[in-house]
């Protein structure tokens, strides 16, 4: 039992006497964390557009007031979220091929919010295809 406490030891030992080479984030990492920040700015984007794509609701005010409200889905407004959406998808895939190059170390780790907004993407996208079954 001694011995591998030792050996355990004397690897965390070799592990402290390599130098650091890195002296901060390098381009590699500020490409990734600008592809990060472009694809949460284009999200917001696409729940900006579905907002104001979604029917309005009727209230009793409309109804009271004979007032027409949106009854359907503006579907070119959908559209546009759509596009942005497979947008969305392929910088965050850049971004995270970019990331698996940056994975030789412990210290580096897989960039979630990477990950999450490639799912969220996904989901709206696979949503739009089930409901319209259209691209154009």
């Amino acid at each position: 039992m001694e011995d591998w406490r030792k050996l355990a030891a004397e690897a965390d030992q070799r592990n402290e006497k390599i130098p650091e080479k890195r002296k901060g984030p390098d381009l590699l990492i500020k490409a990734i964390r600008g592809l990060s920040l472009i694809t949460w700015v284009l999200m917001l984007v696409i729940i900006i557009l579905v907002e104001k794509a979604k029917p309005d609701p009727e209230t009793f005010f409309d109804r009271w007031m004979n007032l027409s409200t949106q009854q359907g889905w503006d579907l070119d407004l959908y559209r546009s979220a759509f596009f942005l959406m497979l947008s969305v998808m392929l910088l965050a895939c850049s971004g995270l091929l970019l990331n698996s190059f940056r994975r030789r170390r412990k210290t580096d780790s897989w960039r979630v919010n990477l990950v999450l907004v490639f799912l969220m993407a996904l989901a709206g996208s696979i949503h739009y295809l089930m409901k319209y079954k259209t691209l154009g």
